[in-house]
């Protein structure tokens, strides 16, 4: 286990992301085969598919999480409980963690041109569903990375370039098979799920600067402002009158990235140079 590390950790990301996938594909499937066997209208099915696609979504991520961890615990006698793993995560956010969250917030809403969406107020529940929707789908994924570092990872740094490249380019795939990208959104998921990455920190124990992240920026545009993956402008208060400039959404990352990564460096010389 320990000659492979950087092997496994990437061999069990992938089998997690090829189990979460299978299984949206199968429950995507047995959907449709009973509406089919009920006689329903292509329209119909493909309705109660697009409707339900988060639970699915949430059902099959939440079960390939538990598979693998269920797999860990058998195998390894002294394994980490998941609690206890999530409970020592959550120190103190970091302050670049709310800076970063708000900076990017106000950024979209000051770049993107948002419309108001009165007749779509009504759909409390879906609002709620795509916050905890969103949520998950990406936590659950830090909190796996977390997992394979607290097995894997004692032996040389968990920030293995080679390895975070393996985890974004198998998260990507993954998002391809689950969820058709209807409303051109991979642009906007790439940025969130590698800001994570970066937020999570060198050991991924910076559980509260993902959530800090998740909760400000990520989960409430989904809901509120159409930039859910799944259900776009579709239930959202608010909707993009234009798509998103991809040039605008290459900026505002870097900045953010930038700021996250050498914010004390700037500040170290900008002090240096006042003296």
């Amino acid at each position: 286990m320990k000659d492979h590390f950087f092997n496994q950790k990437t061999f069990y990301y992938f089998v997690f992301q090829l189990i979460f996938s299978l299984m949206v594909m199968f429950l995507t499937s047995l959907g449709a085969f009973f509406h089919f066997l009920l006689d329903h209208e292509i329209s119909i099915v493909e309705s109660w598919l697009h409707n339900n696609h988060w639970e699915m979504i949430i059902v099959s991520k939440g079960l390939a999480f538990f598979l693998i961890y269920k797999w860990f615990d058998i195998q390894l006698y002294q394994f980490k409980k998941v609690f206890i793993r999530f409970k020592s995560s959550f120190k103190r956010p970091d302050s670049k963690a709310f800076v970063i969250s708000i900076f990017m917030v106000f950024g979209y809403l000051a770049v993107a041109r948002f419309e108001f969406n009165p007749q779509n107020l009504a759909y409390w529940s879906n609002h709620l569903i795509s916050f905890l929707g969103i949520l998950v789908f990406f936590f659950l994924d830090y909190l796996f990375l977390s997992t394979l570092d607290e097995i894997f990872g004692k032996n040389r740094s968990s920030r293995d370039y080679s390895f975070l490249f393996c985890v974004l380019v198998i998260f990507i795939a993954a998002y391809k098979l689950s969820i058709p990208d209807y409303y051109y959104q991979m642009p906007h998921i790439f940025g969130c799920f590698a800001m994570t990455l970066l937020l999570s920190g060198e050991d991924f124990k910076g559980g509260s600067n993902v959530v800090i992240f998740l909760l400000v920026f990520v989960a409430p545009l989904a809901a509120f402002f159409g930039l859910d993956p799944v259900w776009g402008e579709d239930f959202s208060i608010f909707k993009l009158s234009s798509r998103i400039n991809l040039s605008f959404l290459v900026v505002i990352w870097m900045i953010s990235f930038t700021y996250y990564k050498y914010r004390d460096v700037l500040i170290s010389y900008s002090r240096k140079f006042i003296r």
